[in-house]
């Protein structure tokens, strides 16, 4: 008989756990905070600082209220062609909800080589002269009868 009160008592806590569990759920922020860029008239380049990229943006949660102070600057990727960086922003609520967003500004990538800054750059040190002297199967059957004595095909690095 003690078996069978203690077993339904358990059933009945276990029940009433379960219910807290759900309620606390369904109240917790799962929300995640949103940025708000204001315009930025800012040229990215060896100068520029992560407190100068967060000018003009700010952060707000439905709950917490203000994450401006939360921000921070992820990383930074400099785009040489299009002469640009893209700034990777990250922010997070109290309750652990995390936005990321990404912000373009027109870069100075001459400043920042001038300055012995490093710009990511990818490049394969194995095969740094590649392309120099690619020819295709048709060009080689074509040229044959041609002496390339003399001629050097090594760049200049």
């Amino acid at each position: 008989m003690k078996g069978n009160i203690l077993g339904i008592l358990f059933t009945i806590l276990s029940g009433v756990l379960i219910a807290l569990i759900v309620l606390a759920y369904g109240r917790s922020d799962r929300i995640a905070p949103e940025f708000r860029f204001s315009a930025l008239n800012l040229t990215y380049d060896s100068s520029t600082e992560d407190k100068d990229l967060l000018v003009g943006i700010n952060a707000y949660d439905s709950v917490d209220g203000d994450l401006t102070d939360r921000i921070v600057v992820e990383k930074v990727v400099l785009n040489r062609e299009a002469g640009t960086a893209v700034v990777y922003y990250a922010v997070a609520d109290y309750s652990g909800n995390v936005t990321k967003q990404s912000r373009v500004f027109p870069a100075d990538i001459k400043d920042m080589e001038n300055n012995g800054d490093t710009v990511e750059v990818m490049e394969d040190s194995l095969f740094s002269n590649m392309g120099l002297n690619v020819e295709s199967e048709a060009d080689q059957e074509s040229s044959e009868g041609v002496s390339t004595e003399g001629i050097s095909t090594e760049s200049g690095n």
